[in-house]
C-alpha cells in the first residue's frame, strides 16, 4: 500500500508543507523522514512542489522544488519554485500540542517571455514565523489536527525587459521590494500516521498577498528511518 501512495505523491507532486504536528501531520517521533505534495491556488497563479523533510532531535529541515503557473491574466508562463525552510519543535512524542517557530527563503525565476515580449522575472523572499497545531482527536485510524501559522517576511519580485514595455498592468503584485504578513488556517486529516491531507488557507494581512487556497498530502518515509 505504501510504495503505490508514495509514486502517487511523486507524480502529482509539496511555503511550509506540512511534516509534523504543528502543521497539521503526524509526529516526526515515528520517522526522521517525510515526503509532501503541496498543492497552492490563488487568483494569480497555481504552485505544484515536492518537498523533503528531515527532522533532528528538535530541529527540522525541509528543501522544495517545484514550479508556479501564472494565469493569462497575470504572468501567462511558468516559474520554477524553490524554499528551503528551517525550524524548531517544541512538542514531545506524546504531546498534543505542538509549537514551531521557523524561517524560510524561497526563489521563483521566470517567466522569461510574456505575450511575445522577452521579460525577465524572479522574486527572492526571506520570512519567519509561528505554526501551531493540536491533536483534536483520534478515531481508530484517523487523526484530527487543526492547525494555524502566523508569517512575516520580506520579498523583492522584479520584472526586467530589454525590448521595453510597461509594468502597469502587474503593479497589484510587482515589483519591488514589500513586506507581507499571513495567517494559514488548516486541518490535518491523518491516516493510520502514514498519510495525511491538510486543507488549508491563507489570508493576507498586509496589503501585499492574495487569498490561498491549499492542499498537502504529507507521507511517512518508513519506520524509524
Amino acid at each position: 500500500m505504501r510504495g503505490p501512495l508514495a509514486a502517487l505523491l511523486l507524480l502529482f507532486g509539496t511555503d511550509v508543507a506540512a511534516a509534523q504536528l504543528c502543521v497539521g501531520n503526524t509526529t516526526f517521533a515515528l520517522a526522521h523522514f517525510h515526503s509532501a505534495a503541496n498543492l497552492d491556488f490563488d487568483k494569480l497563479a497555481n504552485r505544484y512542489a515536492l518537498e523533503m523533510r528531515f527532522r533532528y532531535q528538535h530541529a527540522f529541515a525541509a528543501a522544495e522544488y517545484g514550479i508556479k503557473t501564472w494565469e493569462l491574466t497575470s504572468l501567462d508562463g511558468n516559474s520554477q519554485a524553490v524554499a528551503l525552510t528551517l525550524g524548531l519543535e517544541s512538542g514531545s512524542a506524546r504531546s498534543r500540542v505542538e509549537l514551531c517557530p521557523y524561517v524560510r527563503w524561497s526563489y521563483l525565476s521566470g517567466p522569461h517571455q510574456i505575450g511575445g515580449t522577452s521579460w525577465n522575472f524572479s522574486e527572492h523572499a526571506f520570512s519567519g514565523g509561528v505554526s501551531i497545531g493540536y491533536l483534536l482527536a483520534r478515531a481508530k485510524l484517523w487523526d484530527f489536527m487543526p492547525n494555524a501559522a502566523l508569517t512575516v517576511g520580506t520579498g523583492d519580485p522584479k520584472l526586467t525587459t530589454v525590448s521595453g514595455g510597461s509594468l502597469q498592468q502587474y503593479e497589484d503584485f510587482c515589483c519591488g521590494r514589500e513586506s507581507f504578513t499571513t495567517l494559514r488556517l488548516g486541518l490535518g486529516l491523518g491516516y493510520s500516521d502514514e498519510v495525511t491531507l491538510i486543507p488549508s488557507v491563507s489570508l493576507p494581512l498586509s496589503h501585499r498577498g492574495q487569498k490561498t487556497y491549499s492542499i498537502r498530502a504529507a507521507l511517512r518515509m518508513g519506520k524509524g528511518i
